[in-house]
Formats: structure tokens, C-alpha cells, sequence
């Protein structure tokens, strides 16, 4: 009954959010100030969730392989050509069908051949398709740059960076039909831009909260996270920046964490079989992977640093590397932490939650297993975006249009109704509630997220801690569920 009760809040309050602005609460109270020192309801234990994404036709743009021309400012940085060639595949790409290779950079080339990639932006049906050779990086024309989105069923999708060759085998149930199993051959990319990738890679990242199955140079893959695979001399790296992976060969298997890799052997040009049984994982090699863009992966996740932290008892994470900093949340014992860097006294590391939530804890609170850390920093750094203009926009989705309110919360005044179709620019996510602010034709204010569209990863925002508290603000920090950050998605998201 207390269920059914606390369900049917939830529905009355969504419902609140987007209903005609008469029946706001026009004249409320002076909201009530925020805590300085504090955030009252906390994220939940799971990632946060996307709405639902409609896929952005582009301009088809035809590229006839060895014509390619090249849209950057000649004068411009490396960096810059680098951004704009990632937004560009990014824009062609995002949100794509499952059961599709979408080709973004320089067209690969296919077995059996086609000249269905020559536009970019085009969908070829992943069953088509024996092989994929990704062209390397090509200054300043760009570089392969490929989603594989597998089957629903697979719960997982690939992304081809650079100098790739990925080649469909059969599976040990001799499914071969939906890329199930396959091998994978990475090149080194020489370029003079330090900002570039040194290598090909090959990103695999499953559904978050789920584990997938798959079977890479004869290597069973169980990922439940992202997983980095490249190859060297004689040599496959299988590389975790998120979540945990358990890799087996000839019976063994072996548990790998974030920031470790394991590095297994083969026989010369042979990817099909691995010569070695899995052994004890490293800590990761940070250099060859530091500069992947991960703001294209299906899900941005930051490259961590060599290595992982583990709370040991109940210790709290907070805004910033100073002990008075606000409070974000109490950790339990027993979670396992990526770090991204450290502070210039060593005494905070910067770390990401297995829910993608980043803080700061006390190094000396930490059980550690760290290679160098060679990220210093003390002003804290946004989580990575999505690339192209349409990861910061969203669109009004409800047919009688959304509220703009003060805060985020239904407690607070309607400053307008949004019609259906406008669209706004994401500016922030709240602290306490599946909000997020936005700016809208010079006005700014707080919307329901599920009364929006978006292809941003709303979990990259930043969070905007200076709002008011609702009247009904539970002041007990906490990492269990109860709110937070739990967007309306029950088919999950990023």
C-alpha cells in the first residue's frame, strides 16, 4: 500500500510540472534559502538518465573516397580542426538505429565493398557488413570515426576511432549473423598534433546497469562498463576506464577495475586466439588512451588515472578539495571509485562514483591502488558533453506546453508556459530533482526534464547548487536511493 501511495505522488507531481500555468501556485511564499553547506537530497546509486532522443538528419554531404575537402580554417589549431571534424561525427551520428554501422569522418572501407559510407551520416545494416577497415588520421581531412550499434539483445554499442580493423567471427555458438564475436587489429596514428589520438581504438560500452557478452580475438568479454580494446605487436590491450570486466580464455578468467588493463599474447597477425591464459591485470597506460574523444562515445566518460580508490567505511564527498566545502554526499563502505586527479597538496583525489557522480574525497580515507597521477587540479572540472550544438538544446515536448518555474520543483511560481516546439538552451541540472534550467527566448528558469527532448547527457551538466530548497527538502544526505538524480526513463539511458 505505502508502494502504491509513494507511486502515486510521483505521478501527481509529474503531472503538476507540465499542467497549464493557472493552476501554478501563483503567489507562493518566498522560497526558502539554499544551505551553504549542504545538498539535502542526494544523487541515487543509479546513472543519470536521458530522455528519449530523436536522431538528427543531417545534410547529406556526399564524400568520394580520396576527394575528401577539408571544412577547417587553415590557420586553425590542431586542437580546433580536431573539435570541429569530432562535432561534425558526432552531428551525423548521434543517436542512431540499433543494428547499424553510421560512418561520421573519412569513409571506411567494407567487405564486401560498398560505397554506401561515401555519405556521411549514412546507416548500413550491421548484417551487411564481414568487415570494417577505419581509415588513420589524416591531417588536416579528418579520420575514421564509426558507431556500431548492435542488437537491442547485445545491450552494448561500439565505436571505431582512427586506424581500426574489426572483422566478424563466429561466436563458440557459431552465431556469427549479429557481430556477437569479431577481431580487432589497431594501428598507431602518427600525427604532429599532441592533441590527437596515438591509436586506433575501439570503444565498447554496454547498457548502463547492464552486463553484456561478447567474444573479441577469441576473448570472452563480460562488460558491464567501457571497455577500451587495442591491439600491439603481437598483443591485444583490453583497457577499463568504467565498471568492472571479466575476461576469459581456456577456462580462466580474470576480474579487471576501472583504470586497470589486461594484456594478452598471440601469435603474429593471428587475432583469432589468444596464445595465453588471462593472467593478474595491470594498472592502465594512461599516455596511449589519454587522448580519446570521449565526448563521442555513446556515453562520456572521462579517462580516468592509472589505477581506482575503495571507501573502506562511511566518508564523505564534497565540492571541492578543502574540508569546508559543500557536502555532496556520504559514501558507504565498499564503493569503487575511478580517480580523475588530484589536488596540488595531495591531499584530495578527484573521483567518479560508479553512478558517473564526480567530488572530492580525503586521499588519507581511501584504501588505493594508483599508478602516477599526472591530473593536478583545484578548481573542479565540468564532466565531458557530447559534442555539436544540439548536446546543450532540448525542445519542449508536451502538447500543452511546459512550465518554466523559479526552481526546480512544482513548490515554486510558473514565470511561463513554454509552447510545444520551442526550443531551449540547457544551462544547468538540480541538485535535488529530475530538473534541469534552461534559457528560452532571454528568460531563464526550471523545467521537468520529462517534459523535454534532448540529445544532451544530462548527467554532464553542471549542477547548480545555489537554488532553494523545496518546503518538503528531506535534510539527510545519502548515497541510497530516494530521489536525486533518477530521470524519467524506464527503459534507462546514459
Amino acid at each position: 500500500m505505502k508502494a502504491r501511495f509513494f507511486w502515486a505522488l510521483m505521478v501527481l507531481a509529474l503531472c503538476t510540472a507540465c499542467s497549464a500555468a493557472g493552476l501554478a501556485r501563483q503567489g507562493a511564499a518566498d522560497p526558502l534559502p539554499s544551505s551553504a553547506d549542504i545538498v539535502y537530497v542526494t544523487p541515487t546509486a543509479r546513472r543519470t538518465l536521458v530522455p528519449t532522443a530523436v536522431r538528427h538528419q543531417p545534410t547529406a554531404t556526399t564524400v568520394e573516397s580520396g576527394q575528401v575537402e577539408s571544412a577547417a580554417d587553415p590557420g586553425a589549431s590542431c586542437e580546433t580542426i580536431l573539435e570541429k571534424l569530432y562535432a561534425d561525427a558526432s552531428d551525423h551520428c548521434l543517436a542512431g538505429p540499433s543494428g547499424h554501422f553510421c560512418s561520421g569522418g573519412l569513409p571506411p572501407i567494407a567487405e564486401p565493398p560498398t560505397d554506401a559510407f561515401n555519405a556521411a551520416g549514412a546507416l548500413v545494416e550491421a548484417a551487411r557488413v564481414e568487415s570494417l577497415r577505419n581509415p588513420a588520421l589524416a591531417d588536416p581531412l579528418g579520420m575514421g570515426i564509426v558507431w556500431l550499434r548492435l542488437e537491442d539483445n547485445l545491450r552494448i554499442n561500439a565505436l571505431l576511432i582512427g586506424d581500426l580493423q574489426i572483422r566478424r567471427a563466429a561466436s563458440p555458438a557459431g552465431n556469427a549473423d549479429n557481430w556477437r564475436a569479431f577481431t580487432v587489429e589497431s594501428g598507431v596514428m602518427t600525427s604532429d598534433c599532441a592533441s590527437a589520438p596515438a591509436t586506433g581504438a575501439l570503444v565498447l560500452q554496454s547498457s548502463y546497469g547492464q552486463s553484456a557478452r561478447l567474444t573479441i580475438n577469441g576473448v570472452t568479454a563480460d562488460i558491464n562498463g567501457t571497455l577500451i580494446v587495442q591491439t600491439q605487436s603481437d598483443r591485444t590491450q583490453f583497457i577499463v576506464i568504467e565498471g568492472q570486466i571479466r575476461l576469459g580464455a581456456f577456462g580462466q578468467f580474470a576480474a579487471l577495475s576501472v583504470g586497470q588493463q589486461l594484456d594478452l599474447r598471440y601469435q603474429a597477425g593471428d587475432w583469432r586466439r589468444t596464445v595465453q591464459t588471462p593472467g593478474a591485470p595491470k594498472l592502465l597506460d594512461y599516455e596511449r588512451i589519454e587522448n580519446l574523444p570521449v565526448r563521442l562515445f555513446e556515453r562520456p566518460v572521462p579517462i580516468p588515472q592509472p589505477g581506482y580508490a575503495q571507501t573502506q567505511g562511511m566518508v564523505n564527498m564534497r565540492a571541492a578539495p578543502v574540508i569546508s566545502a559543500r557536502l555532496l554526499y556520504q559514501v558507504p563502505a565498499g564503493e569503487t571509485m575511478s580517480v580523475l586527479g588530484i589536488s596540488s597538496n595531495r591531499e584530495w583525489l578527484h573521483i567518479r562514483l560508479g553512478n558517473g557522480e564526480t567530488g572530492w574525497m580525503s586521499a588519507e580515507l581511501l584504501a588505493r591502488a594508483l599508478g602516477e597521477i599526472s591530473q593536478v587540479y583545484d578548481q573542479t572540472p565540468e564532466p565531458p558533453q557530447r559534442f555539436g550544438a544540439h548536446a546543450k538544446l532540448a525542445s519542449v515536448n508536451v502538447p500543452a506546453g511546459g512550465n518554466l518555474r523559479e526552481a526546480p520543483d512544482t513548490a515554486f511560481r510558473v514565470k511561463r508556459t513554454l509552447p510545444y516546439g520551442m526550443q531551449t538552451e540547457l544551462l544547468a541540472r538540480s541538485p535535488y530533482s529530475p530538473w534541469v534550467k534552461v534559457s528560452a527566448e532571454g528568460i531563464t528558469g526550471w523545467m521537468a526534464l520529462f517534459t523535454l527532448e534532448t540529445k544532451s547527457v544530462i548527467s554532464s551538466l553542471p549542477i547548480d547548487y545555489s537554488v532553494p530548497l523545496p518546503p518538503r527538502a528531506t535534510p539527510t544526505p545519502s548515497f541510497s536511493y530516494g530521489g536525486g538524480h533518477a530521470y524519467p526513463n524506464p527503459d534507462g539511458g546514459y
